[in-house]
C-alpha cells in the first residue's frame, strides 16, 4: 500500500499500538428534526419557495405521524 503524501511513514507515527480511542461530540446535543424541519420551512418561506415549503411542511407531518401516539376521534 502506498503512502499518501498526508499519512504517517510508520506504524509508530501511525498510532498502531491496537488500542482504539473512543471519541465523543465536544457537546452532546439531542437531534430534534421537528426543529430543524421548521428552520427549513421559514427559510423556504422566506425565499418565497411556496413549493419547497409545502414538501417542507408535508415531511413535518409524516414525521409528527410516525411520532407514537394513540388515535382519538377525528371530529
Amino acid at each position: 500500500m502506498a503512502n499518501l503524501p498526508w499519512t504517517p511513514k510508520n506504524k509508530e507515527a501511525a498510532g498502531a499500538s491496537g488500542e482504539s480511542v473512543q471519541r465523543k461530540p465536544d457537546q452532546e446535543e439531542e437531534h430534534d428534526s421537528l426543529s430543524v424541519a421548521m428552520q427549513e420551512l421559514h427559510e423556504a418561506l422566506d425565499a418565497k419557495n411556496y413549493k419547497g415549503a409545502a414538501q417542507i411542511f408535508r415531511s413535518a407531518f409524516d414525521l409528527l405521524d410516525s411520532q407514537p401516539h394513540i388515535e382519538g376521534p377525528h371530529e
